[in-house]
């Protein structure tokens, strides 16, 4: 026989173990309920008494509680808009000069933003994007100027090749 704890905090009992299995099949009872057997001296759980704990549902863990997530502000960091001003300054040197105006108009744009936003860095990407831009107009303008002031200059480059 038990006595039991209920919601009321009132004690009552005493109780068969097969009225209480009845009560926790019915939800009148569960595994947090103060139970008392006959012959002992102290509460104890539903829970924690062997003879009922395999009627209880299986208790999940607590749930986990979020972490919260602050997101990277923009502001943090290096100005990506810098660095690919840069990468396109020198791909404009090295081989593709139609990059060069982009890599202008971008490090042009970023050096603009930097202005506003203080924190961001990147001042040295952005600049040096813009003057390899321009070299690299420099490059074709210079090469354009070449070809256009020496008309012999593109037969002399095909009989060098040639040879």
């Amino acid at each position: 026989m038990y006595k039991i704890i209920g919601a009321d905090q009132k004690e009552y009992g005493p109780v068969s173990a097969d009225q209480l299995r009845q009560w926790l099949t019915e939800g009148r009872v569960n595994g947090q309920t103060k139970v008392k057997a006959a012959d002992a001296l102290e509460w104890k759980t539903m829970a924690d008494l062997p003879e009922f704990a395999g009627l209880l549902p299986r208790s999940l863990p607590p749930p986990v509680r979020p972490v919260p997530i602050t997101p990277l502000s923009p502001q943090a960091g290096t100005s990506q808009m810098a660095v690919w001003a840069m990468v396109l300054g020198i791909l404009a040197v090295l081989c593709c000069q139609i990059l060069g105006p982009v890599a202008i108009v971008l490090g042009a744009v970023s050096l603009s933003q930097l202005k506003k936003q203080p924190e961001l860095k990147g001042n040295g990407f952005a600049i040096t994007g813009i003057v390899l831009g321009i070299l690299s107009i420099l490059m074709v303008i210079a090469g354009i100027l070449l070809v256009i002031s020496t008309p012999d200059f593109l037969q002399n480059i095909q009989r060098s090749m040639q040879q």
